[in-house]
């Protein structure tokens, strides 16, 4: 668009249209006639017209002049610009480049701002003081780059006090230097070098920033957008929504104060439905979004709300419609943040929560009282859960216990113990199961019952001569003490013992956290004529527990 024009100077000017003494702010001198008033000559002139006329030719310079309007308090500075036309033009504005911001409030153009011999705006109430005393005509001077100038002119400039908010009550005709020159913008776009415009459908993004390829055109900005090519209200938008001032895009909605009501875009139209919250929700907003949103306690779309799962263990998982195996987060009493563990799902009943696993020689599992007690390993594979869990979780219900166990023969058996529990780590995690039922053939735990847990570097066995987590290589409830004879210990039914100088020794009938791949006594054992070997050397073991 070669015919647009950038302003590096505007000049505003007015000049007085009645009689011989005038007061001009524009270009085109104007006269109404052969009719005169007779007026008494005031202190000081009353624009700048007056001060040409006041002046001799020689001394009729353009340049700052002091006048006072009829009505205005007191006398002002003004430019009086003596060099067009005949002279005597009042210059309201002056601009050139941008060395003065003119992006002020309304307090500064009330009063003014700038300097006189530069760039200025003299002041909305001087303007409205002088355009109300006489008669003027306007003229709006531009220059652009190429150094080419052009002005237009309307015949009768007024405006109103600030009760009127200095409102344009008056122009007249308006006339134009050359119209060739001058190419106006369409209806509501504006003149700028601002790069972001936005449409009715997609009011949240901006599309001129790339696409311009002049620094300054016509652009629809500020509260106009753009719809099939026309720049028009943003109110007039079709998804625009009065209560919230502003304008939907495709797809998205707004819901009102009292969330009554919701309004949604879809297809460029705006959809106001009813909408109601829960008894268990609350109208309010959020990180800018006012909906419905459920109470603490419940889950939903704030209409429909019910009661969150915040699972304690994998059995409120597993009827709350969890059904298949994995790892999980559950929230025990005193784990707000939750902990995750291995939840089997698909076999014994499902729901039960897994502490313990011993599938291959991966995991070290002859580690110390922290280890045991915060936990280790890979809860999808070999691991110890953590006596710290274990106890929050056994005494938050009743758990029963059941034992899997898979022997070199790769048979499998089980052991299930009623209630099983342990206390905290003052007291040792001390164990507590009750009674047992299987098929392992022989209950090797309830030997252990009321003991403390024993790690290589905690000695809580209560047998003084031996350190029995040491001797089996392995941490747990130790019950029983016995020695024998060596020659005794190489019968192949005593696999549980562990030499100890010229005897051999045993801590009890059960050890599931031994040396995986360990020897006499050493190793993963659950003595019984059910197993192969005796029960000794197993190849798989797991713990876990449900709820009664």
């Amino acid at each position: 668009m070669e015919n647009f024009f950038k302003v590096c100077l505007t000049v505003l000017t007015i000049w007085n249209l009645f009689g011989t003494e005038m007061v001009i702010v524009s270009a085109e001198v104007r006269s109404s006639g052969s009719s005169y008033f007779v007026f008494q000559q005031p202190a000081y002139p009353r624009d700048c017209k007056e001060v040409s006329n006041a002046c001799s030719p020689t001394h009729n310079a353009s340049g700052v002049y002091l006048i006072k309007p009829d009505g205005h308090p007191e006398p002002f500075e003004a430019y009086c610009d003596n060099d067009l036309d005949t002279g005597g033009w009042t210059v309201l504005q002056r601009r050139r480049l941008d060395s003065v911001n003119f992006n002020r409030s309304w307090k500064n153009f009330r009063n003014g701002f700038g300097f006189l011999g530069s760039q200025f705006w003299i002041g909305n109430e001087k303007i409205a003081v002088l355009t109300n005393q006489k008669r003027y005509q306007l003229r709006m001077d531009f220059e652009n780059v190429a150094g080419e100038t052009y002005y237009v002119t309307y015949d009768e400039f007024r405006i109103s006090d600030e009760w009127g908010k200095y409102y344009i009550s008056s122009l007249g005709t308006f006339l134009i230097s050359d119209e060739l020159k001058i190419e106006w913008c369409p209806a509501n776009e504006i003149f700028s070098n601002e790069t972001c415009e936005r449409t009715c459908e997609d009011p949240d993004t901006c599309i001129s920033a790339t696409s311009r390829t002049e620094s300054e055109q016509c652009v629809c900005i500020g509260d106009y957008l753009i719809e099939q090519g026309q720049c028009i209200p943003l109110n007039q938008c079709n998804c625009f929504v009065d209560e919230k001032g502003s304008v939907l895009g495709e797809g998205k909605f707004y819901i009102n104060s009292r969330c009554t009501r919701n309004s949604t875009c879809r297809n460029n139209r705006l959809i106001d439905e009813s909408y109601q919250c829960s008894d268990d929700a609350t109208c309010d907003e959020r990180n800018d979004v006012r909906k419905c949103y459920c109470n603490d306690g419940y889950e939903g779309d704030g209409v429909t709300c019910t009661l969150e799962v915040v699972p304690k263990d994998c059995y409120e998982l597993y009827v709350s419609g969890t059904l298949s195996d994995g790892v999980y987060t559950i929230y025990p009493d005193g784990w707000p943040s939750g902990i995750q563990v291995y939840c089997e799902m698909e076999s014994n009943g499902g729901g039960w929560t897994v502490f313990q696993r011993r599938s291959s020689a991966s995991v070290d599992f002859y580690l110390g009282w922290l280890d045991y007690k915060n936990g280790f390993g890979n809860k999808n594979h070999d691991h110890w859960l953590g006596n710290k869990y274990i106890h929050s979780m056994t005494n938050q219900k009743t758990y029963q216990l059941r034992i899997d166990l898979r022997d070199s023969a790769s048979s499998s058996k089980y052991a299930v113990y009623s209630t099983f529990s342990i206390t905290d780590e003052a007291d040792k995690y001390r164990l507590s199961v009750g009674s047992h039922s299987g098929n392992t053939g022989y209950d090797r735990l309830s030997g252990s019952n009321n003991k403390q847990f024993s790690t290589k570097d905690q000695d809580n066995d209560g047998y003084s001569s031996y350190d029995c987590a040491e001797g089996h290589r392995g941490a747990w409830w130790y019950g029983y003490y016995y020695d024998y004879y060596y020659s005794y210990c190489r019968e192949g039914n005593t696999c549980y013992f562990y030499p100890y100088g010229n005897n051999c020794h045993y801590c009890g009938y059960s050890n599931l956290n031994g040396d995986y791949d360990g020897s006499r006594g050493t190793h993963i054992f659950w003595r019984s004529n059910g197993l192969n070997r005796y029960g000794c050397s197993l190849q798989y073991t797991d713990m876990k527990i449900r709820p009664v």
